[in-house]
Order: structure tokens, then C-alpha cells, then sequence
């Protein structure tokens, strides 16, 4: 069985979620502000390619800030499991995730065993 996370541990994480949750909110805020359509430079695209822009813009806003979402989404509670005392514990199984794969992915809610167990399932179907 592996150890529970130390004070410094559990710091080191939080200060890793938090700054990749920064990251991914200042990605998408630019996302937004590189999608948007140029301003129709004195008629230079006609009605029809500004439409067309705009509803591609959409298509490609909206597939990023859903994977964005959903990091945030899973980084977010990975914080709340730390404020609940309950950060670094399986989720399927209840065991204590180890620091080092914390540390690559400090937002995972799975250890090694469950999630290769998960990912079998996945690709039978």
C-alpha cells in the first residue's frame, strides 16, 4: 500500500494545479480573442465569407473550450478533494495514488491498476 502524501506533497500539487488552471483560463480568454472574425475591411469579404468565418470560428471555439472545460472541470475537483481531505485516493478502489504519478497528473482521479482496467473496457467496446 502506498504512503499517504506529505504536507509538502499535497503543496507541490496544489501549486501545480493551480497553475496549469491559470494556464488553461488565459488559453482560452486568447482562444476567443484569435477566433474572432477580422472586422469586413472595407468590403473586402463579402457578407457570405464572413458568414462562413464566423460559423468555423464557432465550430473551432467551441471543440477547444469544451477540452478546456473539461481539464478545468477535472482540476477543480481535484482542489476540492484536496479541501475534502480525499485528494490522492482511487476513486475506484480507494487506494492511495502514488506521489509520482500524482506529479505527472495531478488531476487524475484513478490509480495505474483502475485506470489500465478502465482503459481494457474502453477499448473492447
Amino acid at each position: 500500500m502506498t504512503q499517504k502524501l506529505t504536507t509538502a506533497q499535497r503543496d507541490e500539487l496544489k501549486a501545480l494545479l493551480l497553475s496549469r488552471r491559470k494556464e488553461l483560463q488565459q488559453q482560452m480568454a486568447q482562444n476567443l480573442e484569435n477566433l474572432a472574425p477580422a472586422e469586413n475591411n472595407a468590403g473586402s469579404v463579402s457578407q457570405d465569407e464572413n458568414a462562413r468565418l464566423k460559423n468555423q470560428t464557432r465550430e473551432v471555439d467551441g471543440a477547444l473550450t469544451a477540452m478546456d472545460a473539461d481539464e478545468l472541470a477535472r482540476i477543480d475537483r481535484a482542489l476540492e478533494a484536496m479541501d475534502d481531505g480525499e485528494y490522492g485516493q482511487c476513486e475506484e478502489c480507494g487506494c492511495a495514488i502514488p506521489f509520482e504519478r500524482l506529479k505527472i497528473e495531478p488531476m487524475t482521479q484513478h490509480c495505474v491498476a483502475c485506470k489500465t482496467k478502465w482503459e481494457q473496457q474502453q477499448a473492447r467496446l
